[in-house]
């Protein structure tokens, strides 16, 4: 059984050091912080200190496991030296390879070509109902300096590898490959998949696809460090994730600060709950925060049409009145809110808007369908959302006018 929880207590941002034994025993439980202690975080650290500084090996190495990077230079080579590591890295290795090389640079094709020529880069990205998915957003949106993630799902905690329980690697791998079938497959999460994907004892929340996405695609994690939000809108640092998931709190987070391919800053926060009217009406302090904020771009994707439902008007409210541009598909933001709210946009469509699959088949929108059929789309050239068949999938840009 592989436990939770993680590592190395050091300054914010720098390397972690160890002797041979405390190799041995570097990811140990109940440790307080990743990356950092308590006394030592600061919400907002200078980018140049970031870039400069940003360097942990203890993350790093555990991070490198969770998502099966080998690397013969980690501080935890007892486990990269393990069979079931070795087999669940070139297993996997093979089976990324192949998601880069065709969705992925798919992906990468449409934002250079798309994405680019029309969505002017906030510093922000907003992207609420989105699971773990930083792979989407940071694929489509690599430019801004902070995404914001909420989900459902809990936040979860560090595995503890220990070193005389290797033979549970096998299950924790197990669970891990599970969890990541809809995503490389259709494009989105299964929200009834991921409500037992993602809470399980090995595999216990969106820390570790968060972490695996971000690694497989060439960042460096700086620091990782368990969150709430105050009454004021201030992020909270909490002292360790296991403290996190005791938490009383309607809102429970995890701020990860990571250098990308080309050594720029980032800061990924994914919060855990509840969107509704009725859970945003108890968490002011959330609302707030959001509204600090201020201007964003907004990325919906595979949102189960919780917008389209009156009781989901505070989020939707939020998304319309502070976003520059909203980039979804149908299952985002019912397109007649768009038409009535105060102010103007213009729209680029693309792929093919077709009813939604039947579990969805009641949010047709007749409006959206006679746009698209009147203004025109273009080619998307994979699939995406709900409808993932290439001919079947809409993708909707839509641009505040000053």
């Amino acid at each position: 059984m592989i436990k939770t929880l993680v590592a190395c207590s050091g300054l914010v941002l720098m390397a972690c050091s160890s002797s041979n034994h405390e190799k041995e025993t570097l990811i140990q439980k109940d440790s307080t912080i990743v990356g950092a202690p308590l006394t030592s975080v600061n919400d907002s650290l200078p980018k140049a200190t970031i870039t400069t500084n940003c360097h942990n090996d203890s993350l790093n190495a555990v991070a490198d496991i969770m998502s099966g990077i080998a690397d013969s230079s980690s501080v935890l080579g007892y486990i990269q030296k393990s069979s079931d590591f070795k087999v669940f890295s070139k297993n996997f290795d093979k089976r990324w390879k192949t998601f880069d090389s065709t969705r992925l640079n798919n992906l990468r094709k449409f934002k250079d070509t798309e994405i680019s020529k029309i969505v002017k880069t906030q510093s922000t990205l907003f992207y609420p109902f989105s699971g773990p998915d930083i792979l989407h957003a940071q694929t489509f949106f690599p430019d801004v300096d902070k995404y914001v993630m909420i989900g459902l799902e809990p936040v979860g905690s560090f595995p503890e590898f220990n070193q005389k329980e290797k033979d549970s690697l096998n299950t924790y791998f197990s669970k891990v490959n599970t969890s990541l079938n809809a995503i490389l497959k259709f494009s989105f999460f299964r929200t009834e998949s991921m409500s037992k994907d993602l809470r399980n004892e090995e595999v216990d929340g969106t820390l570790h696809l968060l972490v695996l996405f971000l690694k497989r695609t060439g960042n460096t994690l700086c620091s990782a460090k368990p969150v709430t939000i105050d009454s004021l809108g201030a992020v909270k640092y909490i002292s360790s994730f296991a403290n996190l998931k005791k938490l009383k709190a309607n809102t429970r987070g995890v701020e990860i600060m990571f250098a990308d391919i080309n050594q720029h800053p980032k800061t990924l926060y994914y919060f855990s709950l509840n969107a509704s009217d009725g859970g945003l009406k108890s968490n002011k302090g959330f609302v707030t925060y959001l509204k600090n904020m201020g201007t964003v771009n907004t990325y919906l994707k595979g949102a189960s049409y919780l917008m389209h439902k009156n009781y989901f008007s505070i989020i939707r409210n939020t998304i319309i009145n502070q976003s520059q541009h909203v980039i979804q598909d149908d299952s985002g933001i019912a397109f007649h809110y768009f038409i009535e709210s105060s102010s103007k946009w213009n729209y680029s469509f693309y792929g093919q808007y077709l009813k939604p699959i039947p579990m969805f088949s009641a949010f047709y929108q007749p409006d959206l369908d006679s746009l698209y059929k009147q203004q025109g789309s273009k080619p998307i050239g994979f699939g995406i959302g709900y409808n993932f068949r290439d001919k079947n999938s809409n993708f909707m840009i839509a641009s505040k006018q000053h």
